[in-house]
């Protein structure tokens, strides 16, 4: 049961411490005689099958036949694949509790998105965009938005989107990744559901930020869609569990009055690369994301 208490505090002084688609699609499994068939070079996992899209390979965990309640896009680190971050979210878990999952390929580059926030819409937010289109033209889900679940780089991604195309977000979960690049060039006044998780302990990531790649702390991460979100000051504070089998805990903050949620999620002793236990992460992130069991 999660131990629930009210705080008053400065925002800034918490966080840190003090239709139809004409798109192009293909099927894709690629034949390896000496081995299981591949998406993108990688093993396709259980559940999953690998569509192209626009000449992108993506692992969709999802049935054309089933009507699902949800669409749910989970963004890979760098360096990382589809189905490691498919495997942090446990995409068939949250197919069987009736969500659409689509796990895409990243880019290629270092960053394996176009995660640097500035004034130009990159690739990537486009076809993120397509790619959200393509799910509600091509199977039966609720609404016409997607849920972002990025880990690591992955979360730079999903701050990027909820700048470039918050029309089409429903909500963002942020893994041990914040917002990246220019503050200035996220204008957009489009609220968005934003559920960071982070460990103090990340030395990879760390919630502090880091100049290299224009990393923004957790704090003016959150500070800037606290404002967007239309969020008080106050916030409710709850002791849910831990997301390794080594956490002692995770420590949650809820602001109140946001027209959409704000919330972050402190994890306690997890290391950027961690064995994730998937369904304490969805217990944690569930209600913010309006997810039903």
């Amino acid at each position: 049961m999660r131990k629930i208490t009210k705080i008053a505090v400065l925002a800034s002084c918490l966080i840190s411490g003090c239709g139809g688609s004409s798109k192009t699609t293909t099927p894709v499994s690629e034949n390896n005689t000496n081995g299981p068939s591949l998406c993108a070079a990688q093993t396709i996992p259980d559940g999953a099958a690998c569509v192209g899209v626009d000449g992108r390979q993506n692992l969709i965990f999802g049935d054309i036949n089933k009507e699902y309640k949800g669409l749910i896009i989970t963004l890979h680190g760098a360096p990382g694949y589809m189905a490691k971050v498919a495997g942090i979210f446990d995409a068939n878990m949250l197919e069987e509790k009736g969500y659409l999952v689509i796990s895409p390929n990243g880019n290629g580059s270092a960053w394996q998105w176009d995660s640097s926030t500035d004034a130009n819409i990159g690739d990537d937010s486009n076809y993120i965009a397509n790619l959200i289109d393509y799910a509600h033209a091509n199977y039966t889900v609720e609404g016409d938005k997607a849920r972002i679940f990025g880990y690591s780089a992955g979360g730079f991604m999903a701050y990027t989107l909820a700048c470039h195309i918050p029309e089409k977000l429903s909500g963002v979960v942020a893994l041990a990744g914040q917002f990246r690049g220019d503050f200035n060039a996220c204008s957009t006044q489009t609220p968005v559901a934003i559920h960071h998780l982070h460990s103090p302990s990340d030395k990879d990531v760390p919630m502090s930020g880091r100049e290299y790649g224009k990393i923004a702390s957790v704090d003016a991460t959150l500070t800037h869609w606290l404002k967007i979100n239309g969020c008080e000051d106050q916030f409710v504070q709850a002791a849910d569990p831990a997301v390794t089998a080594t956490s002692t805990g995770t420590s949650t903050l809820a602001w109140q009055g946001c027209v959409s949620p704000v919330v972050l999620s402190k994890l306690d002793g997890v290391a950027h690369e961690s064995d994730y236990l998937s369904d304490a992460l969805y217990e944690i992130y569930q209600s913010s994301m309006a997810l039903e069991n």
